[in-house]
């Protein structure tokens, strides 16, 4: 065999291998590129499912919130109605009774279930606003029964209702701040009740 006969064969096996390697090449960059295409979607579909389950968090938590703040109110509410009765020594009626009743039952609903969804830092401000109300409420119930303890008296409890309001203020700006609706600060809601 000649030299050009000898080339021709080595050109021609050259061109038969680098064929048959980009054949090979190009299926290996497809697998590849295939491969980083599932990744992505996977990391993309778990991205989205993380997503939604802070989207629902993050309602859960605001329905908590707003859950809660209601009843508080309705409950210190009642409670404010309950010392204004007394004051002016009427005794309680079972309506009366029963709307205190039902708003404490009610708040403690939403205190309970707080106490499982929310933050730390929020939790402290709601068992503050929840000794405050079982203060006045033992203190109110006290009077009701007449055996108020020394601390007791009418004015000690219109003053705790005032305490109690500012409290559930400060309670309500601490929500506010773990939603993002408001900055976090010290001190109490700078909006009015």
């Amino acid at each position: 065999m000649d030299a050009a006969a000898l080339a021709a064969v080595i050109a021609a096996v050259v061109g038969v291998l680098g064929t048959l390697a980009s054949a090979l090449l190009t299926q290996r960059r497809s697998d590849a590129a295939r491969r980083e295409e599932r990744e992505l979607a996977e990391r993309s579909r778990r991205a989205d499912r993380e997503e939604a389950r802070n989207t629902a968090a993050r309602t859960e938590l605001r329905a908590c919130y707003v859950a809660l703040n209601t009843a508080a109110r309705q409950y210190l509410t009642a409670l404010n109605d309950h010392a204004h009765a007394l004051r002016r020594e009427q005794p309680s009626s079972i309506a009366e009774t029963a709307a205190v009743e039902a708003a404490r039952t009610e708040y403690r609903q939403r205190y309970a279930e707080a106490q499982m969804t929310v933050p730390d830092a929020v939790l402290a401000e709601i068992s503050r606003a929840n000794r405050r109300l079982g203060a006045l409420y033992g203190a109110l119930a006290r009077n009701a029964h007449g055996t108020a303890r020394p601390g007791d008296d009418l004015a000690s409890c219109f003053a705790a209702v005032d305490a109690a309001w500012d409290g559930l203020a400060v309670l309500r700006h601490a929500m506010r701040a773990d939603l993002g609706i408001t900055e976090a600060a010290d001190g109490a809601d700078p909006a009015e009740d």
